[in-house]
């Protein structure tokens, strides 16, 4: 059979669905990959972010054209990409008449509303469910899939639910992901076109991270699952498929290795690796001593890491440090207990947080700045607890950066549970399927905390408008509403580009004086 598999996402790596091609191949099938970055479901162009028709007629009509002959059509989502795969679904289904399957974190997690326009839908990890369901396509044997783990899909009038399956342990057993250019296409510049190492460099250089560093960059995942399960994130979610089993697995290095060797000699203008693990730091000790070895010998590469405060050790990053670690990406997410608690993250608290922020600055003259996550606008906050992140900010030894991040109740998480629960969603779409996680909200805490992004703001300074007393009084009604306070200090930061964050930050007390 031939397979399309049909990616929205504006970064091109689709590490669930170039796995799912290589494992397909090796199962004897053929597949095509088709790459349509959606940059509205991204937020990158919000005038048509609301718009639920995200292709012209002229690019489905490209991307009909280039799926002739294929027997099935697979289509990865996530929440900002529902109506993007609504769109490609009904236009294959109104063109070519053959089945859609549905998989990703948003098909996972709302199957039952996937249901209504895919003909199939798969939950969690999707290698052996869709091999199987291909087999049984193929056979015309589809009658009853009952015994398909993981799969979802209509008998009559009925939509059934199989329960999900084993996880597979050994993931060296999967082929590594499908980066060739063996009919894989690309949406760019308004037109759909055959993958070739132009655009691949184009792409490989555009991630966010790769742009960021001025490389040529390639993502990928050494493992799979996260000990954590962050009220905020989707793994505890999808933990909770896999009761039971063991959900956080690891490749073996030497499988690893071998795949970043085998891109770097396909597209040898690599220049850096991004492994984007949700824990890398979770590996053993041992691990660890023999990846630096192997990937100073065969890579060499500058690369970066995702780790946690409660699995980064000095040891372990020392060793990184050494294989040629250029920045690592930490999430610290909140400064207030509470919040803490609320977020499941309490064995990950202040003290925690900056014992590992003071390794990672012993090493910063050895890298970049460190990166680390921080998420505001929730609803469950006070001005205290916002001040609490702020504080712990002024607590981090420099240098660094923050990556700020305003809340979103995805579907699957604890706290769309309890934002449901407490009545806080009232539009689902508006809310959360087109609402973007770097909305900015304007308020006195927002404020200071985008002044920090840079890690260049003074310490003293924000300790003192982090005070209770000082910053009851800034947000006091004779100082007028927070709100207005920071439109009109980022108002004047937009005319004033070049000011230096001091310059900026006396700007907020005179004008909050004012």
């Amino acid at each position: 059979m031939k397979i399309t598999l049909v990616s929205p996402y504006p970064d091109i790596t689709n590490y669930g669905l170039r796995s799912i091609s290589a494992y397909l191949r090796q199962q004897g099938h053929e597949t095509q990959v088709i790459c349509m970055p959606d940059l509205s479901g991204d937020g990158a162009t919000s005038h048509t972010r609301m718009s639920p028709e995200r292709y012209s007629p002229r690019v489905l009509g490209q991307m009909l054209r280039a799926m002739k002959g294929t027997d099935l059509v697979g289509i990865s989502l996530m929440t900002h990409y529902y109506d993007t795969a609504r769109q490609v679904t009904r236009a294959v289904k109104d063109s070519l008449g053959v089945p859609v399957v549905w998989g990703g974190f948003h098909a996972s997690v709302r199957p039952e509303e996937c249901i209504r326009h895919a003909d199939f839908v798969v939950v969690g990890e999707g290698e052996e469910v869709i091999t199987t369901l291909v087999s049984r396509l193929e056979a015309g044997d589809t009658r009853d899939l009952s015994d398909l783990p993981g799969l979802v899909w209509r008998k009559g009038a009925e939509v059934v639910r199989n329960p999900p399956g084993l996880l597979e342990q050994d993931l060296d057993r999967f082929p590594y992901p499908d980066w060739s250019l063996d009919d894989h296409w690309v949406l760019h510049e308004g037109e759909l076109r055959p993958m070739n190492m132009d655009l691949m460099r184009h792409f490989m250089s555009s991630g966010t991270v790769s742009r960021q560093f001025g490389k040529v960059g390639y993502q990928t995942m050494t493992g799979r699952g996260c000990p954590h399960s962050c009220a905020y994130c989707g793994n505890s979610f999808t933990r909770g498929l896999y009761l039971g089993q063991r959900y956080v697995r690891y490749r073996s290095v030497e499988n690893v290795m071998g795949e970043l060797e085998a891109i770097k000699s396909a597209y040898p203008f690599v220049n850096f690796m991004w492994l984007s693990d949700d824990s890398f730091f979770g590996r053993t000790l041992e691990d660890f001593r023999d990846f630096a070895a192997q990937y100073k010998k065969r890579i060499g590469d500058p690369f970066y890491l995702l780790g946690s405060p409660n699995t980064i050790t000095e040891e372990k990053y020392a060793l990184m440090v050494d294989a040629g670690l250029l920045c690592i990406q930490v999430g610290i997410e909140h400064g207030s207990k509470r919040i803490q608690k609320l977020f499941r993250r309490s064995t990950m608290g202040n003290e925690k947080i900056l014992k590992m922020a003071e390794i990672l600055a012993r090493y910063s003259h050895r890298t970049a700045p460190p990166h680390y996550d921080i998420i505001y606008d929730l609803a469950y906050e006070t001005l205290e607890d916002q001040l609490d992140t702020l504080r712990l900010i002024a607590r981090l030894p420099k240098p660094y950066r923050l990556q700020i991040f305003s809340i979103v109740y995805y579907p699957g998480t604890g706290l769309h549970t309890l934002a449901t629960r407490d009545g806080l969603i009232h539009d689902e779409k508006a809310e959360i399927y087109d609402r973007m996680f770097f909305e900015r909200h304007d308020s006195y805490a927002n404020t200071i905390l985008f002044l920090c992004r840079t890690g260049k703001f003074p310490h003293p300074l924000l300790k003192f408008l982090t005070d209770s007393r000082v910053a009851r009084v800034m947000t006091s009604d004779p100082l007028a509403p927070a709100g207005d306070l920071a439109r009109a200090f980022l108002s004047g930061a937009r005319k004033a580009k070049n000011s230096s964050p001091l310059k900026m930050a006396r700007g907020i007390v005179s004008r909050a004086r004012a």
